[in-house]
């Protein structure tokens, strides 16, 4: 059977903590007692477990990171990004599922700082703050000692893209998104649409859709009412570029042109296609605010104001739309 501290610190004759501050030599354990503790290891061929105190005193520098959708081209972008940064200031990064998981793995291996980019609420991240420094990106929680957020300020860029749209003569706005009907299960906050929905409102603008139905779920929802009520909707603000994406194959196989009868607007600019506009979130911005919110937290800093991104809306060659 393996030697383990205890069997050394009895053979020693000492107490446990004597003993582990010994083989670590710690000049407060009297030279006697130390000569005695490294005897016994050397006896029992003891050999402490490095990984686990490295981990114990937080020496590995490890920051958990929750990314719920890593499947999203965005969200596994800020992940990629954040994953890099930590790496370039000699930290560690270990991706999470989930806030839970994220709860565990910090607790077990007494991590000294987390950033959550998804999926977390204030009981989590007041609970994180007790115990290590976090960043969260995109929250609207209030300022908390020991927390840091990056900001995206989706309310200005998805009015101005109704008021980009206005401009391009584009009056008859509908909107798709599955993630719009999960946020209204979950309790979610969802700032995108009901922006643009503001925006149209002030401008005595409603919605373009089924039923009294504000939002589409699915590509397919949005096609078919398009083929009962052809015309209805000339453009379309959709929760992402793979949305978008999706709408524009269900366009091509009704036979309309894009953007001449409808324009799609999806979100990430991180699959531009002919004749499609999107929201740009810059995941590389993001990260590296994060990052320097998270080292300012760590040098003694408890309480930082938020970084602030600002969407921008491109066309599909990546060029400003105003």
């Amino acid at each position: 059977m393996a030697a383990t501290l205890g069997k050394v610190a009895k053979r020693a004759g000492v107490a446990i903590d004597t003993a582990r501050k010994a083989l670590r030599g710690d000049p407060s354990v009297r030279s006697y007692l130390m000569e005695r503790v490294q005897q016994a290891a050397k006896d029992l061929d003891y050999h402490p477990n490095l990984l686990a105190r490295a981990l114990r005193g937080n020496l590995l520098n490890l920051v958990p990171i929750s990314v719920l959708e890593l499947n999203q081209m965005y969200y596994g972008g800020l992940a990629s990004s954040l994953s890099h940064r930590l790496v370039g200031i000699g930290m560690e990064p270990a991706l999470c599922f989930n806030p839970e998981h994220l709860m565990r793995m910090s607790q077990t291996l007494s991590t000294s700082a987390s950033i959550l980019a998804t999926g977390f609420d204030e009981k989590t991240v007041r609970a994180l703050a007790k115990r290590q420094k976090v960043v969260t990106v995109d929250s609207d929680l209030p300022a908390i000692a020991d927390v840091g957020n990056v900001a995206i300020d989706f309310r200005t860029g998805y009015r101005g893209v109704v008021d980009a749209l206005v401009k391009a003569g584009r009056t008859r706005i509908a909107f798709a998104s599955a993630f719009y009907y999960r946020a209204k299960a979950e309790n979610w906050r969802e700032v995108k649409f009901s922006s643009a929905m503001g925006r149209m409102a002030e401008l005595g603008m409603r919605p373009r859709g089924a039923d009294g139905t504000p939002v589409f779920a699915s590509a397919d929802a949005f096609a078919a009412w398009l083929v009962e009520k052809p015309g209805r909707a000339n453009a379309v603000i959709c929760e992402n570029d793979v949305m978008a994406a999706h709408v524009m194959a269900q366009m091509a196989a009704l036979r309309l042109k894009t953007p001449d009868d409808v324009l799609i607007v999806g979100c990430d600019a991180n699959c531009l296609l002919r004749g499609m506009w999107s929201i740009k979130l810059d995941t590389d911005w993001l990260a590296a605010a994060a990052v320097e919110l998270l080292q300012r937290l760590l040098r003694g800093e408890r309480n930082v104001e938020s970084a602030v991104h600002q969407p921008l809306l491109v066309d599909d060659q990546g060029r400003d739309v105003r």
